[in-house]
């Protein structure tokens, strides 16, 4: 799809780079199909895995040996296999993620632009990853802005603006078997790396977590009969101090540790990352709902999460802070305390991320569009007016982005411009409204843990930057 900048921004301000400031393409037909080959071999892995007898033992869970249906047995025991084998994945991504080369600097709240360019790592065919890592990668960079918010919260902008290697990818799998395969290099750079096997069904059947509490390091397993394992929300004991090791534990102290990052180096919190200048989304650190949670929430927040507090929940954590605070002061909240319903470090749930690509990918599977499906005169009208109108809200095609339709044109385009974070975040500025759109479905009308209504639109404006501290302080007082 080739765009002229000149028809789609005219007489509008920009930092415009030299990608936009000259006629260019931006998603090519080509990177269209690799990236239709690619949820392919995403699907096949599904479909491989589910069907895989044996593993991960899940013929000895309970809750599926319960089912006297044996066609609702078989479906039951297929989704728990995918389900274990998409929790490893997430935790092999993280491994992988947290070891990838950082910046020299860390754009802290101060930084007025962190997604400039970032030199010294670039994608090669050697450092590709397994097939379930890269699963987990293409379901991020999808989510736009949590990828956009981890880049920037972990200091890896160099992958913000190098993105998804699709290319590459693509010249690894078979496009009649569907099989991913990589030169031996790349399994070996992985492995010496991470230190966790290339393939996800070698890895360990257990899995080493530290204690929140005594500190001591425990060998979990992934699951067990009674699902008390890592990939189930309940877990064990501490073989020290006896400390439940579940879910609820581990998103407190995820929440905990973002409060010293804030507290100490000046690293945003989770869901303040980006903010609307002009009318246009920018990932910038916003100051405001973050030197609000250091004034007045900070002390509330670091005694409730203490590692001391033997039955953490971040439920009942919020609903203590509409208590101590004014509770017109909860909306800003939403968008942090959203990053908090699951145990990966991201602004992304990872695993739903997952879910929700597969279901798309698989319900487009057998439809295959060819290059005049992708380079029709009407694409570049069709695609702009797309994105303008997901920014205002009525774009009839999906508008609500609860599912992707990949069997139209239009979304796969999106969806393979995606893939580009840099070049898809300066466009969609140049061409968009508000925040950029991506693969994050809607937020529900009520907030999923504290079950108050979202964010009402003075609130929603203080928290995207175009409020004062001192003006929501006045709004809070007056209202309290």
């Amino acid at each position: 799809m080739v765009v002229d900048p000149e028809k789609t921004a005219v007489g509008e301000a920009s930092e415009a780079t030299p990608l936009l400031q000259k006629t260019a393409v931006l998603v090519s037909p080509q990177a269209c199909q690799q990236h239709q080959l690619l949820l392919r071999c995403f699907s096949n892995l599904k479909q491989r895995t589910s069907k895989t007898a044996g593993l991960f033992k899940t013929e000895y869970d309970h809750e599926i040996n319960s089912e006297v249906d044996p066609i609702a047995r078989q479906s039951m025991m297929e989704e728990r296999r995918w389900s274990i084998y998409v929790s490893r994945a997430v935790h092999r991504f993280s491994v992988w993620w947290a070891l990838l080369p950082a910046d020299p600097e860390i754009p802290g709240i101060e930084s007025e632009k962190p997604y400039g360019h970032h030199g010294g790592w670039v994608w090669t065919r050697d450092q590709l990853p397994p097939l379930d890592v890269l699963m987990v990668l293409h379901a991020l960079i999808l989510h736009h802005k949590s990828f956009g918010e981890d880049c920037l919260r972990h200091n890896k902008m160099a992958q913000w603006n190098e993105g998804f290697p699709l290319q590459l990818a693509s010249q690894c799998i078979d496009p009649d078997s569907l099989k991913y395969s990589c030169p031996e290099s790349c399994k070996l750079n992985f492995e010496s790396m991470t230190k966790v096997a290339w393939n996800n069904p070698d890895d360990a059947e257990s899995v080493s977590i530290r204690c929140p509490r005594c500190q001591d390091q425990n060998v979990v397993p992934w699951t067990t009969r009674r699902r008390k394992g890592f990939a189930d929300d309940s877990y064990q004991v501490c073989q020290s101090c006896k400390y439940v090791l579940g879910k609820n534990a581990f998103i407190v102290r995820k929440l905990r540790q973002d409060l010293h990052l804030l507290l100490d180096k000046g690293i945003p919190l989770p869901g303040t990352c980006w903010s609307v200048e002009d009318g246009h989304g920018t990932l910038t650190p916003n100051k405001a709902p973050n030197e609000f949670v250091k004034r007045y929430l900070m002390d509330t927040l670091l005694e409730e999460t203490r590692p001391t507090n033997l039955f953490p929940d971040i439920t009942q954590i919020l609903e203590l802070l509409g208590q101590t605070v004014v509770k017109q002061a909860l909306p800003i909240l939403h968008d942090i305390f959203e990053h908090y319903l699951y145990v990966e470090n991201s602004s992304c749930d990872l695993s739903a991320a997952v879910r929700r690509m597969l279901k798309s990918a698989t319900t487009a599977q057998d439809i295959i569009l060819s290059e005049t499906d992708f380079h029709s005169p009407q694409m570049q009208t069709q695609y702009v007016g797309y994105l303008r109108g997901q920014g205002k809200g009525f774009w009839s095609r999906s508008s609500d982005l609860s599912e992707i339709n990949l069997m139209d044109p239009i979304m796969w385009v999106w969806s393979t411009h995606l893939l580009t974070p840099r070049s898809y975040y300066e466009f969609s500025r140049r061409v968009g409204n508000g925040l950029p759109v991506d693969w994050q479905p809607p937020h529900s009308p009520k907030c999923r843990l504290c079950h108050t209504l979202r964010p009402p639109s003075f609130a929603r404006r203080f928290f995207q930057g175009l409020v004062s501290l001192s003006a929501w302080k006045e709004f809070m007082e007056a209202a309290a």
